[in-house]
């Protein structure tokens, strides 16, 4: 039983109670343009060229059998991505990690190790494990596996998820969860067919059957200015919210843009989104207050 995991982030405090440990697993079935981890959009392992680490010494050129790497007449490096299968050659011999390959198979027991090295902190702080992404739901066998390991050891499991699937894949999920943290990006339809490329229905269909379980929910909205950000959107994401029945919690997330370097470093678009000026999104937060 593998997985495909592109990090895994000890003494976790934002994502669940207690101290966790947050396992993000690649692939994602939405492609938000403001999106915090695009190395987790694709399922494949990915290339990553920290370009000021880079001091062109040249190894990458001869390891790499796909002539991805080549050093011009002013020591310049350059990349074909086009031509790239991620083998991680190349990063193998980085020694200044420049060159890093996102996203690795590993095993339920490799995942597992690292996770139960601070099962000590879990206890104590009342914490757990988180799954992220991306949308782990999409990598449905290997999430079960794990959460079912992780029950057995009493631990405390939260999933982070957007909805954008087939219940079916989250319901298989439900009997070892003890917490779900659910993305709302959106209520209209424009917002989704503009800048989100999935489709809404499906996502607030799945809030509505995941809130017939009976487990804790979080809501979560992404707050973009210009885009998600107007009053009558939040109110109409508010009276979403305010009909389930198992909510614990309903937090407004204001945008940023400190992944500008994610994309650079995967030789990707930066589309820059802003983050709700300060006076209006306290005033986003008074509406959905007393929920």
């Amino acid at each position: 039983m593998t997985g495909i995991i592109f990090d895994i982030q000890r003494f976790a405090v934002h994502d669940g109670p207690g101290i966790r440990t947050t396992v993000f697993l690649k692939g994602c079935s939405a492609y938000c343009e403001w999106c915090h981890n695009p190395e987790s959009i694709s399922m494949l392992p990915q290339l990553q060229y920290y370009f000021n680490r880079c001091i062109n010494c040249g190894k990458c050129v001869y390891q790499c059998p796909n002539g991805v790497h080549t050093i011009d007449t002013t020591d310049k490096h350059h990349l074909n991505r086009a031509r790239c299968s991620a083998c991680g050659l190349c990063a193998s011999e980085c020694f200044n990690n420049a060159l890093v390959i996102s996203g690795r198979e590993m095993t339920l027991e490799e995942v597992l190790h690292q996770i139960m090295d601070d099962k000590a902190y879990y206890i104590e702080s009342g914490g757990g494990v988180t799954l992220s992404g991306g949308e782990p739901v999409l990598q449905g066998d290997f999430c079960e596996a794990l959460l079912k390991q992780l029950k057995s050891q009493g631990l405390h499991t939260n999933l982070q998820t957007a909805g954008f699937y087939p219940f079916e894949k989250l319901n298989r999920l439900l009997p070892y969860l003890d917490l779900v943290t659910y993305d709302i990006k959106g209520i209209s339809k424009n917002i989704f067919h503009e800048h989100i490329h999935a489709d809404p229905s499906i996502a607030l269909e799945n809030l509505k059957l995941l809130d017939k379980s009976g487990i804790p929910i979080i809501v979560r909205t992404p707050c973009v200015h210009g885009v998600n950000d107007s009053v009558e959107e939040i109110k109409a994401i508010r009276n979403v919210v305010s009909k389930l029945k198992n909510l614990k919690n309903f937090e407004l997330i204001p945008c940023h843009n400190l992944a500008k370097i994610k994309y650079d470093i995967l030789g990707q678009e930066f589309k820059t989104y802003k983050s709700p000026p300060k006076e209006h999104m306290e005033l986003l937060k008074s509406i959905t207050e007393n929920l």
